[in-house]
This record gives C-alpha cells, structure tokens and sequence, in this order.
C-alpha cells in the first residue's frame, strides 16, 4: 500500500511547545533530513526519564519547541554526507551529547558529555519520542545481535551508571548500598552485582513499594528505611565496618544522610541523586569522621556506552522488567505512571 501523500512528509512527534506551557503536544512535524556527518533513525523505543518531568515543568533548560526523549534506540534509516563506518538498517543507540564545542578543556580532556555548550537531544534538538530522530554519526554505538530492543531500550540510564562505577569502582567482594529503588538505583545494584560485589543491598521508601517489590523479584536485598535505621543495619550488617561503597541515586537529604551514616571510614560515596531547587542539609562533621571519599558524577561517558553494551550482550543480567512500554499514543499514561511511580521505566513505541 502506497504512503498517504499527506502524510508521507511527516510523523508524529511528542513536543514541549513553549517555555512556560507545562504540558506536552503529540503532532505531526516534519520528518528530519539528515546534515552533514549526521543520520536518520527511526526510532523503536525511547524511555521517559525523570529530567522530562522537569522539562516539561520549565525546570530544566530547554529551547521549545522541542520533541522530547533522550533515552531512546532505532535503527538507520538515512545517511547524511560524509557518514563513514555506517550502514542503513543497523540498529543502534545514541550518546546524548549533540553539539559539545570540541574546543573547551572538558571536551579535549575527552569529557564531552561535561561541557557547557551541548544542546542533547531531547532538550536542546529534537529527540526521540518520535517516529524518526537525526543525530551525529559520532555518538553511535552499533547494538549487539543478542541484545533486543528493551534492554537497548536502557543503554542510556545504565551509562548513567556505568561512569558513577568509572569514578568509585565497585570493590570486588565489597558490600555496596544503593539508596532510591528508581530505574538508575536497580541497575546500579545489577550492576555492582556483575562488576564482583559480594553485597548489595537496596534501600528505599514505602512511596516505592512496588519498585522494591519489584527489585526482590530479580534476586536483589531490599531495605525499606521506614522499618530499619539504615546506618545502624548496615553497621550491624558488616560486623561493625560499615560499607564500602554507597551509590545515592534519590536526591533526598534524609538518603544522603543515611549514606554518609552507612559508610566505613574511608569508605566512598558516589552521588547520582538530584536533589531540588532548595539546599540540602548534609552531615558534614560525620562525613569528616568517616575521612569519607564523595564523588558526583554526571551524565555518561564514551566509554561507558561500549561498557554497557558489552554487559548486556554477554547477559550479566537482564533489565527488561523494569520496561513498561506504551505506544506513543498513550504517552499521557506513561507520564502520569513515572510520574506516580507505578512503573519503574516507561517507554514509548513510535511504531504503534
């Protein structure tokens, strides 16, 4: 059957149509041609992330109008002039580090996801909650055979964690905390489980009931702080050391709190966690008598999208029962249940 020549010029994409308009538009735009070292994908999944919620909020910075999703794998459809290295009908995932200077001293110290003038897609350019994306040629990463498209679905939040494990790496037979049962806090726990932890153990709230419940079905330790002290169990836990490492991943001062409480002395705490708008209150005379090690750590290395790859196509663990995929019609059901907390990672399918 031959394509609606009304419609065979454009697609259905879900925007963010002004600054100050919080709420999101699903329309029909233009499909995208491909630049110069850039390609065209067409999207198969695109997972909706926390910082959505706040674009659409106006409370991360975005230049609308602007389609939305920056978590998201396809396979290509388009070349753009002078793309090398790449085929039509690959599938990939893409780095969401569009238009880094390459000038500035993080860019050429190879810290490209760092630098202030990036403009990702999903904010700054268009994104992937749509049925097609164009993107730079140099921010793919080819998506094995043996990884199918939900757990390429997730490349993107388990680089997130991936470069925390860069910065604090995992000590092999170590206890390990996670705080915040959210979708980087689970595969920080499948992840430091792979790297050799010898425990792991998640912690959070009964607002997350179902993520932890879903959590102890894939084989993980959960902790729910309302019923312990965590610093207390944790110490109890270690034979009075404390933990190695302490991944905090909710952004709440109570957790980091906790963190802090819960590591040995000369442990180390890496934060992933954003917090609000409003300063935090944080320990800091007992982070001094743990002579504490605490890294922040942002955004997603080169290094650690090969990384992630390479875990899932050897099947370290499966992550695909954190998906929940809705077609991109039903995307006000799929916000409203990250939202609400009720799926751990809602997708988006272009397709239907």
């Amino acid at each position: 059957m031959s394509a609606d020549p009304k419609t065979a010029q454009t697609m259905r994409a879900l925007r963010k149509p002004a600054r100050g308009v919080h709420a999101l538009v699903l329309e029909r735009v233009p499909t995208p041609r491909p630049r110069p070292g850039w390609v065209v994908l067409d999207v198969r999944l695109a997972g909706i992330c926390g910082t959505d919620l706040h674009i659409v909020a106006d409370e991360f910075a975005s230049w609308p109008p602007v389609t939305l999703g920056h978590e998201f794998t396809g396979t290509i459809r388009e070349l753009g002039d002078g793309v090398a290295g790449w085929t039509v009908g690959q599938r990939v995932v893409c780095e969401p580090h569009a238009l880094a200077c390459g000038r500035c001293h993080l860019c050429r110290r190879g810290l490209a996801h760092l630098c202030s003038e990036k403009r990702s897609p999903g904010w700054g350019i268009d994104g992937g909650f749509a049925e097609q994306v164009t993107v730079p040629a140099d921010l793919l990463h080819r998506v094995p055979e043996t990884v199918d498209d939900v757990a390429a679905g997730l490349v993107e939040p388990l680089s997130i964690v991936i470069t925390a494990f860069e910065r604090t790496p995992v000590p092999p037979g170590g206890t390990v905390l996670v705080l915040g049962p959210g979708p980087i806090g689970i595969l920080a726990v499948l992840t430091a489980t792979a790297a050799g932890a010898g425990q792991v153990v998640l912690v959070g709230r009964p607002s997350s009931a179902g993520r932890l419940a879903l959590a102890a079905d894939l084989g993980v330790e959960v902790w729910d702080s309302s019923r312990c002290d965590v610093p207390d169990t944790a110490y109890a836990r270690t034979g009075g050391r404390g933990m190695d490492l302490v991944v905090e991943t909710s952004g709440a001062a109570e957790a980091i709190a906790e963190g802090i409480g819960a590591l040995r002395r000369q442990g180390r705490m890496c934060v992933l966690g954003v917090p609000g708008p409003e300063p935090i209150r944080v320990p800091w005379g007992l982070a001094m008598n743990r002579a504490a090690d605490i890294a922040f750590s942002l955004s997603s290395s080169w290094s650690s999208w090969d990384a992630a790859l390479a875990l899932l196509a050897r099947g370290a663990f499966d992550p695909r029962p954190l998906a929940s995929v809705f077609a991109l019609t039903e995307w006000e059901q799929a916000f409203a249940a990250t939202r609400t907390r009720s799926v751990v990672k809602a997708m988006l399918d272009p397709t239907s």
